[in-house]
């Protein structure tokens, strides 16, 4: 398949006057003889043998399936690098958790999402209401807070 690929877009090339086809000829019968001469010894040598494959002592027998999950073993990485990170995020953390003064932000985000949005409250409560009353559900307590914000009950 990738032979095809290979010779369509080198013809393309050749259209476009970019490359001489001679030279890749020759390059491609010199791979199609190196492929299928190995095709081709590969199946000799199966049909001659009839033994199963081993595989203790192939490469296959050392292959760990960690390296289909995650690639080779991580080469590039220091290995000092996940104290360091670790040490870091702890820093962070001891910071941002205990150390850091409240601010008006922090302040804002511990009042009510009804004090934030005005009207949320009492569009929530009507929703409720109307929904308790379709289920036959109890509207006590919504009809509670509704007079205790001045509502009228529909």
């Amino acid at each position: 398949m990738s032979q095809i690929i290979l010779r369509q877009s080198l013809l393309r090339l050749h259209q476009l006057q970019v490359l001489r086809l001679k030279p890749i000829n020759r390059c491609l019968s010199t791979m199609r003889a190196k492929l299928q001469k190995s095709v081709s010894q590969q199946e000799y040598d199966h049909r001659t043998t009839n033994e199963p494959i081993k595989y203790f002592g192939s490469s296959a027998a050392r292959w760990k399936a960690e390296h289909s999950r995650s690639g080779v073993a991580n080469e590039d990485m220091l290995w000092y690098q996940p104290y360091v990170v670790i040490a870091s995020v702890a820093v962070f953390l001891i910071y941002f958790c205990v150390l850091r003064e409240e601010n008006d932000i922090d302040r804002d985000l511990e009042k009510s999402l009804y004090d934030h949005i005005p009207k949320l409250e009492e569009q929530q409560l009507l929703m409720n209401y109307h929904y308790n009353k379709e289920h036959g559900i109890s509207t006590v307590e919504i009809e509670l807070r509704m007079k205790e914000l001045g509502m009228d009950i529909e």
